[in-house]
């Protein structure tokens, strides 16, 4: 019952690392407990208490308009980073002007009635850059050294996920790019029902209501520094996708290791993906391949596509019947 996590690294030519972690004595404690397996025997490598009370997580979320989703995040940012897990900083930046005014109310209005006063909000006027929003909002940050979580609105998190961002992350050794659940379009999931349950009740992992974005690394948690160091995002790429997958790879070719793993608790909310004109070939031909996995499993797809060969399959049966 008090176990929280585990995570195990293969490598071909030493053996099995595995990394446990157990709920402490007290509510923000945890131990540790590392083993490494050699293509032999088991071997105790280290046994040690984690505190995770004074570490704090920096929330980036880079926004433009999508003031609706602005609101559906802050409802569960305060229900789950500031009720809950309580050790966490929400940085905002925003491009343009557009809804700026009403992402502004709904912050201001969750700060007053959370009493959360640790929140950022910074505004450009530029054209939306993911890469830059991050870059920017990462660098602003005047503290400690601290947690990054590089997030987007239209992302779910629970407080074990955020708990799994510290346990994952350590500065000069350890990065976090957790495999995500991303959700299928509801509409088609739960198209036969009379409505489409709450939220909440969406959040079940299931092949048929979503699947694990194995291909994407947009949401990572990183120290700070790791990330000053490394270089940050490369500000040459414009518009949808690219900037992540290139500072992933520069982890990759460092000294740190990354951790890369599916949660539980971190989900991609379904919306519908617009692909610019704009975007270059490669960048949309991405889009539009997200785009299509993001909206039913193979077999719901197939579904609609064979819909009238089998309602006219259907039809036949009844005909058949009714002759018999």
């Amino acid at each position: 019952s008090c176990f929280h996590a585990g995570i195990y690294r293969t490598e071909k030519d030493k053996g099995t690392l595995y990394e446990l972690t157990f709920k402490g004595d007290t509510k923000h404690q945890f131990k540790k407990i590392v083993l490494f397996r050699p293509f032999g025997p088991v071997m105790k490598v280290k046994n040690e208490n984690v505190n995770m009370a004074d570490t704090l997580i920096n929330v980036i979320v880079p926004l433009a308009k999508r003031a609706g989703k602005f609101r559906q995040f802050m409802q569960n940012f305060r229900e789950m980073g500031i009720q809950q897990d309580g050790r966490i900083h929400l940085t905002v930046v925003y491009f343009g002007k557009e809804q700026m005014n009403e992402v502004k109310s709904i912050l201001e209005n969750t700060s007053k009635s959370a009493n959360f006063k640790n929140f950022t909000f910074i505004q450009l006027n530029e054209e939306f850059s993911r890469g830059k929003g991050l870059d920017v909002g990462a660098r602003f940050w005047k503290g400690n050294n601290v947690v990054l979580f590089f997030c987007d609105v239209d992302i779910y998190f629970t407080a074990e996920f955020l708990n799994s961002c510290r346990l994952n992350t350590q500065p000069g050794k350890k990065v976090f790019y957790p495999v995500l659940f991303s959700q299928y379009n509801p509409s088609i999931i739960y198209g036969h029902h009379d409505s489409i349950p709450s939220l909440e009740q969406q959040l079940i992992i299931k092949k048929e209501t979503g699947f694990w974005r194995d291909f994407g690394f947009g949401m990572t948690c990183q120290y700070r520094s790791d990330f000053i160091n490394i270089g940050g995002f490369d500000l040459d790429i414009k518009g949808w996708g690219g900037e992540d997958v290139h500072l992933y790879r520069k982890y990759l070719h460092s000294n740190l290791i990354v951790i890369r793993t599916p949660v539980r608790g971190l989900f991609h909310l379904w919306h519908e993906k617009q692909c610019l004109d704009e975007l270059t070939p490669e960048q949309y031909k991405m889009c539009m391949q997200s785009k299509a996995m993001n909206e039913a499993s193979h077999g719901q797809l197939g579904m609609l596509v064979f819909k009238q060969e089998i309602e006219t399959h259907l039809h036949r049966q009844k005909l058949s019947s009714k002759k018999t």
